[in-house]
């Protein structure tokens, strides 16, 4: 069974925060708020993280690489290609609840051993979690926690109560999350194609 944490921000509980990364160090995997829905992340470039992953999501397509969660967009361009206007639209959406595809930068396969060809990248509006990956200092693997016979899993309780067996650690500030998906953009081709519509506001892409 792994654990509950209660924390929180603003200043962060030093401990806390050692405790996590030491668990993301070690391969652990852990569930993190995402400002609309939760998800559960390991260290992008730990074989035995990703392989938990994998258990935890068995309907994730095996040939389908997890998104990654990064900081900030400094630390986004070393995982993706962004030229000059995905920066900019870049600029405009992040941290929010957009996911963006682009592709895979050249840095990408020596700092994960991964040479997927493109790449899902977020910068959640979530504080505790942006805090938590600038202080691991690499991105983070990351899948949408599923729902539960159709409705999302809104608190951190309801997360740990289903899957506290699979993950080491729930991350939790006690707020009510809204359950809603990412607006997801593919930024691969010359015009930004919107390819799901969620909690993103598109009018930031106009």
């Amino acid at each position: 069974m792994g654990e509950h944490l209660y924390t929180y921000i603003n200043p962060v509980n030093e401990k806390h925060i050692s405790e996590i990364l030491s668990l993301l160090s070690s391969g652990g995997v852990i569930a993190l708020p995402m400002g609309t829905s939760w998800a559960f992340c390991c260290d992008a470039s730990s074989n035995k993280g990703l392989r938990k992953m994998r258990l935890l999501r068995p309907d994730h397509p095996k040939t389908q690489p997890f998104s990654l969660i990064c900081s900030d967009i400094s630390m986004a361009a070393t995982m993706a290609d962004i030229g000059n206007q995905s920066y900019r639209i870049l600029k405009r959406i992040f941290p929010g609840s957009f996911t963006i595809i682009a592709k895979s930068g050249k840095l990408l396969p020596k700092k994960l051993k991964d040479k997927r060809a493109k790449v899902g990248i977020r910068i959640p509006d979530e504080p505790i979690t942006l805090e938590i990956i600038r202080r691991f200092q690499q991105p983070l693997a990351a899948t949408s926690v599923p729902a539960k016979n159709g409705s999302p899993l809104l608190m951190g309780y309801q997360v740990f109560e289903n899957h506290g067996n699979g993950v080491d650690l729930v991350v939790d500030i006690g707020d009510e999350l809204q359950g809603l998906d990412t607006t997801v953009i593919d930024l691969t081709g010359t015009d930004i194609e919107i390819v799901r519509e969620g909690a993103g506001d598109i009018s930031l892409l106009q």
